[in-house]
């Protein structure tokens, strides 16, 4: 197989794989979605005969794989939130990874990509009141000590606080609201409360 087919191979592969909407459109037909390729015959035979079952348990366990990177970043948050990972297996699904220049390791990485996503999950009132800035404060974090870029976090709770006391084995039931900012710079945390 010439180099720049062995490419388009992989390419379509990965795309097929990786991204939900290309399976899809693979799935209802798989000319379609391989004419974005430049792929001989037996190439395009070689994916066509994959079996829709193997092909969706490849795609489930690389996003199986990138949550078990995101689940060490985030542990106190899956203390209060247990079923996060349901939340963000659904998400990732939807939405392909895709190459990162990003200096953070990949459940750094794949935290921060899926942030914004998973805090308006967390930000539901069926959810523990601090958990979208509990999530937040773990993902900021992680980032900031993998690429020392500084990060603020505006939280309506004492969330460092929270966070100690989670650590310690106590999950808070009802915390009353003190803004917080945390400036997450490097390893370092700093806190404090804000003016209304």
């Amino acid at each position: 197989m010439p180099a720049g087919v062995l490419v388009d191979f992989q390419n379509a592969f990965v795309r097929i794989v990786t991204d939900a909407r290309s399976r899809q459109r693979f799935f209802r037909d798989p000319d379609e979605l391989l004419a974005d390729f430049s792929l001989g015959e037996q190439e395009r035979a070689a994916l066509r005969a994959l079996p829709r079952d193997a092909i969706e348990r490849y795609a489930h366990s690389l996003v199986a794989k990138r949550w078990d990177q995101v689940q060490r970043i985030v542990p106190l948050t899956l203390r209060v939130c247990p079923h996060l990972g349901v939340e963000y297996r659904a998400w990732a699904l939807e939405h392909p990874a895709r190459v990162s220049e990003m200096r953070l390791s990949p459940g750094a990485a794949e935290a921060l990509r899926a942030h914004d996503a998973l805090r308006s999950v967390l930000d539901d009132e069926s959810q523990a009141s601090y958990a979208a800035d509990l999530w937040s404060f773990e993902v900021l974090r992680a980032a900031a000590r993998g690429d020392g870029q500084a990060r603020t976090l505006a939280s309506r709770f004492p969330i460092v606080e929270i966070a100690r006391e989670i650590e310690s084995g106590l999950l808070p039931i009802d915390p009353a609201p003190d803004a917080t900012e945390v400036v997450f710079d490097g390893p370092r945390v700093r806190w404090r409360r804000r003016c209304s």
